[in-house]
């Protein structure tokens, strides 16, 4: 398949994305090899944290193909934590390189060496305006779609805001470059070379930090409580609902939350009865946040019987 044959078959998503790849990946071997020929670490760190967006936009395309692929006999989830083991992955890759900065930077404050300041400004310079076409391109992504299109397009729309901002970020970032550049040149003070990075670094490791709670947290499964508690709510407040147990949320990427409960019920109730419970019950759990909801009805007797076996149950009755 050629280059342009595989262009064609993109969504204009996909396309937009990777488009910013390309221009991203030309600003990391620029600024790369400029950084190392100036000296100058603030370029370096600003390099790497361009790679890890590029790193961050391919995750995003691969999301954007693999959400139209249907779940297979042996992926009956899909692809769907794809998203949060590369964050995981990526976060803690560039977590460990500003540690690496942060040190580097440390020791040029004690010991400074020379930067050039013209090639670091205008190669940051570079940099500014490729973010920014970068975040306008991303930033011009229609918002308005049709009525049959809208879920279609929401988690795309979701993907693509947020390499948006990372673009943005980058942009303010080699502005502070830019300006650290220009320091240097007119007042001669080689170590805002260093301060600037250590600045980026604490920033970056931050943010870093963050995403790698977060991925970790939906790697192994954790829920978070006050969602538990308002999902089960809505069960609970339910007045043909007896009881709940075996309550279970997970949220394996950023835009899915699979929900499963098991709900007893009157053992009088017909099947065209619980089977209208449980529709109003889904209906009521997607609009507070379940994208994918199981629940399975049963009676006293066997909920009684199931407690007894099952030994992470949480029940609730009326």
């Amino acid at each position: 398949m050629s280059i342009r044959s595989f262009y064609k078959n993109l969504t204009p998503d996909q396309r937009k994305v990777a488009l910013v790849i390309v221009l991203n990946i030309f600003i990391v071997i620029v600024e790369s090899t400029v950084g190392v020929i100036s000296g100058s670490l603030a370029l370096l760190s600003d390099a790497w944290h361009n790679l890890s967006d590029v790193l961050a936009l391919i995750v995003t395309a691969i999301a954007l193909g693999l959400g139209a692929r249907a779940a297979s006999s042996s992926m009956t989830y899909g692809y769907v934590r794809s998203e949060m083991m590369a964050t995981f992955i990526n976060a803690s890759f560039l977590s460990l390189l500003m540690i690496w900065v942060s040190v580097e930077a440390i020791d040029r404050l004690l010991h400074p060496i020379p930067v050039d300041g013209w090639l670091t400004m205008i190669t940051a310079g570079v940099a500014l305006i490729v973010n920014t076409v970068s975040a306008l391109i991303l930033g011009g992504h229609a918002h308005v779609h049709s009525h049959d299109d809208e879920e279609e397009h929401h988690h795309d729309d979701l993907n693509v805001r947020a390499a948006f901002w990372h673009m943005a970020s980058d942009a303010i970032l080699s502005l502070a470059v830019v300006l650290g550049g220009g320091a240097m040149i007119l007042w001669g003070i080689p170590w805002i070379d260093s301060v600037l990075s250590l600045i980026f670094a604490a920033v970056i490791l931050v943010a870093s930090a963050k995403l790698i709670t977060q991925s970790f947290s939906s790697l192994m499964d954790r829920a978070n409580p006050a969602m538990v508690t308002k999902l089960t709510n809505i069960l609970n407040n339910h007045p043909m609902v007896i009881q709940t147990h075996d309550i279970h949320l997970i949220k394996p990427s950023s835009k899915e939350r699979y929900f499963s409960a098991h709900i007893v019920l009157d053992e009088t109730l017909t099947l065209g009865e619980i089977e209208t419970i449980i529709e109003h019950l889904r209906h009521d759990l997607s609009h507070a946040g379940a994208t994918h909801v199981l629940l399975q009805p049963e009676t006293s007797k066997y909920a009684h019987s199931n407690e007894q076996c099952d030994g992470h149950i949480h029940p609730h009755t009326h």
